[in-house]
């Protein structure tokens, strides 16, 4: 007669490391469709299923959740642009890459969600204060692989990179919000590859 096998209680640090990955999923979820408005902590207590003292064990504030989200996201763009930059042969394909793989967050709904987060931000010190440091900390980082990327082409015009980065990300979060309102992706892909070839045009020439 046989027993089956006993599954290993899980540690402390995975059950937190679960509820945090639940939580932020839901805080997600719930900003791509409800706005920030909507991501109370009653709301994504409701939809994880868990008590709002399991919540706030992990994150004592709305505001803690939100920096989380964003810290999350920023950490994945990080990983996707640097491995984009990597695989470029020249400086030119380098920064194509780096376009490419920024729009293909526009599709995503963790861009819709950390753009909730920052337009919340403005009227919210205590997300400001939560969110800014990591985001800050991501822009210096695309900043500097622009910088590196236009001085292995031999440019030296940084303060017209800085110009364009600013577009691009009008562009980038312009095109977000229209996916929010009218998923059609021909039309914004059809978008992407008219500024994509004017950007490139513009830092590389023709």
């Amino acid at each position: 007669m046989t027993t089956a096998a006993k599954r290993p209680r899980r540690s402390q640090a995975d059950r937190s490391a679960a509820t945090r990955a639940k939580v932020l999923a839901a805080a997600r979820d719930i900003l791509c469709a409800q706005g920030y408005s909507g991501a109370t902590m009653h709301a994504i207590r409701d939809a994880t299923g868990m008590s709002l003292g399991a919540i706030q064990h992990q994150f004592p504030t709305k505001a803690k959740i939100m920096a989380a989200v964003a810290a999350e996201f920023s950490a994945y763009r990080t990983h996707v642009y640097t491995d984009a930059i990597r695989r470029g042969t020249t400086p030119r394909q380098s920064m194509e890459n780096l376009i490419d793989a920024n729009f293909e967050m526009v599709r995503r709904p963790e861009m819709a969600a950390v753009l909730e987060i920052h337009l919340a931000r403005r009227n919210d010190p205590d997300l400001d204060q939560e969110v800014g440091p990591s985001t800050r900390r991501f822009d210096r980082r695309v900043r500097l692989w622009g910088h590196l990327i236009l001085s292995a082409a031999g440019i030296d015009n940084d303060r017209a990179y800085q110009s364009l980065q600013l577009l691009n990300n009008a562009v980038t979060r312009g095109l977000t919000v229209e996916f929010i309102r009218n998923p059609d992706m021909a039309l914004i892909d059809r978008s992407i590859a008219i500024w994509k070839t004017q950007m490139l045009e513009l830092v590389f020439g023709r």
